[in-house]
């Protein structure tokens, strides 16, 4: 177990670092794309899962106090809370936003800058940076979700099913960049709009979760879907 649990803490310090890369990256290329601001923006809350999976570590461990003598183990449903809350409340307003585009037919444009005396249209550029942003979190995604599930730590767990979906994200968003470069003034808002339901959607499941786990109810298996033997016995 001691093994598992370095495992994560190094896979998750190695998810800060990659997310941090990937976010100052896309900061670069973001122009006025509104499925790049949606996946950009979906990247900065993906800090927040290894966030609190490190601080609810760092404090679970420590012993019961005279003012908690219960000790800290609630630690870590407080930051599965804050991580669930952060992804629903951001996924509705990102989803809102992205409908009102969509009604109003807001169009938006991709500027081109100039590198090295050329013009070159920053699409060109979107497309390897969401590249960048998407498939290392699949890999880290697949690498996390069999400790979470043997760690039974939900936390780490909703981090890897959010890496691994992190593939649609971008998915979405490039094809709202090349919907720009074709003239289709919709194709951005609407991938912005699938982005935002995606996450949204996530949000909504692992914060009903995080609730009904502070509530105390019968333990159950680390994705919610059934309880455990202990609690039926």
């Amino acid at each position: 177990m001691r093994q598992t649990l370095g495992k994560a803490r190094r896979l998750e310090w190695l998810t800060i670092a990659y997310l941090v890369s990937a976010v100052v990256l896309l900061a670069l290329v973001l122009g006025s794309s509104q499925a790049r601001k949606t996946a950009w923006i979906e990247d900065l809350l993906s800090l927040i899962p290894p966030v609190a999976f490190l601080l609810a570590l760092r404090f679970n461990s420590r012993g019961p106090t005279r003012r908690f003598p219960y000790g800290f183990h609630r630690t870590v449903s407080i930051a599965y809370l804050c991580s669930a809350l952060a992804l629903f409340v951001m996924g509705t307003y990102l989803l809102v936003e992205s409908i009102i585009k969509l009604l109003t037919a807001e169009y938006s444009t991709i500027n081109s800058v100039e590198i090295f005396g050329q013009t070159v249209w920053l699409g060109w550029l979107m497309l390897p940076a969401l590249a960048w942003s998407a498939l290392p979190a699949v890999f880290l995604g697949r690498a996390k979700l069999p400790l979470g599930e043997e760690l039974h730590d939900k936390v780490l767990y909703a981090d890897a099913k959010m890496n691994k979906a992190d593939w649609l994200t971008a998915g979405a968003a490039m094809a709202g960049v090349v919907g720009i470069g074709f003239g289709l003034w919709w194709a951005d808002a609407a991938a912005a709009a699938l982005i935002s339901l995606d996450f949204t959607k996530d949000g909504v499941s692992n914060l009903r979760r995080a609730v009904v786990d502070l509530m105390n109810q019968a333990p159950t298996t680390v994705d919610g879907t059934r309880r455990t033997r202990c609690a039926t016995s």
